[in-house]
């Protein structure tokens, strides 16, 4: 009894694992979408945390910005629940890929009213929220408008975008390559931050910071000409080759596609292309001492070049 116990437990396991790899295709797809949604809030989470007082613990900080990110996958179960019975009960709407009319189809008529002001609050929220922190960064990124100069000019660009979406191209696919790009653009850059976070032992002068915003240039944070040449090279470099390792079948495949028999694994390179680069790139490029702090940097090299001084530039407005 007990060596055929063995046997089944050996042929269990076995074929478990094959099932998993001959269905990796779907899960990696599966979990490009769900990570998706808490990586687009890396781009502007950091935009509010000027709300936050300076004597919160840090623990609590970081707690609370972990179950926010976890809350955001909430939503996916919703949808895993909708689609199972839209699949038993209204079939057709699964094979056009349409989560709406399914919703519509399965739900009692007193649900309508509910559906409609949860997609209006939920569209609001959102886009405020992202309106906000783009129309904030955009602003930084060109000093030369204001916040809301920077604000309705994303505001229309983004209208204009939904609109060509929604009746230029099919919507479910705009919606899959937009969150694709999200991911491409967002996920290196996380990886950049959190590295420089840890190399600079979370040292970081807020003043200098804001010196291109101001319509300065200089200062500890100007590097070299005022670009980072480690983080940029790094972020260039991995998103590319990550956008040509994107495998979506009917959608878009990269160059570099079919690497993996087919399997996506774009995601991989977001991520280790450049944890690897990154550093490397700083032994090419060190940074200034001066940016570490006093307790100096953190498995990281470092120069003695001296920081450029702070000065106006002519015709700045700010």
């Amino acid at each position: 009894l007990g060596q055929n116990r063995r046997l089944v437990n050996r042929v269990a396991v076995v074929g478990a694992t094959l099932l998993f790899l001959l269905a990796i295709p779907a899960f990696v797809g599966s979990a490009m979408i769900a990570l998706s949604n808490p990586i687009s809030f890396g781009a502007f989470l950091g935009d509010w945390t000027r709300y936050i007082p300076r004597r919160t613990p840090k623990r609590q900080l970081m707690g609370a910005a972990f179950l926010a990110q976890l809350a955001t996958l909430l939503p996916f179960g919703f949808g895993l629940a909708v689609a199972s019975i839209v699949a038993g009960a209204a079939r057709k709407y699964l094979k056009n890929v349409d989560f709406s009319g399914g919703l519509l189809a399965v739900s009692p008529g007193w649900y309508f009213l509910p559906v409609i002001v949860i997609a209006l609050i939920g569209g609001m929220s959102t886009g405020t929220t992202s309106l906000y922190g783009t129309g904030l960064d955009f602003s930084s990124v060109f000093p030369r408008l204001s916040r809301v100069q920077a604000t309705l000019l994303v505001g229309v660009f983004s209208v204009l975008l939904i609109f060509v979406g929604r009746f230029a191209f099919s919507p479910v696919t705009s919606i899959t390559t937009f969150v694709t790009l999200i991911i491409v653009c967002t996920t290196p850059w996380m990886v950049i931050l959190t590295l420089g976070l840890i190399f600079r032992r979370a040292h970081y002068v807020p003043d200098q910071l804001q010196v291109f915003n101001r319509g300065q240039r200089g200062g500890l944070y100007w590097f070299y000409r005022g670009w980072n040449l480690p983080a940029l090279l790094a972020w260039v470099v991995s998103a590319l080759l990550r956008l040509m390792a994107v495998n979506l079948p009917g959608q878009f495949v990269g160059v570099l596609g079919n690497l993996a028999g087919g399997v996506d694994v774009s995601l991989l390179v977001a991520l280790i292309l450049p944890l690897l680069l990154y550093p490397l790139l700083l032994f090419v490029f060190p940074e200034p001492r001066a940016v570490f702090g006093p307790a100096g940097p953190r498995l990281s090299p470092a120069c003695d070049l001296p920081v450029a001084p702070v000065e106006s530039v002519r015709g700045s407005q700010r």
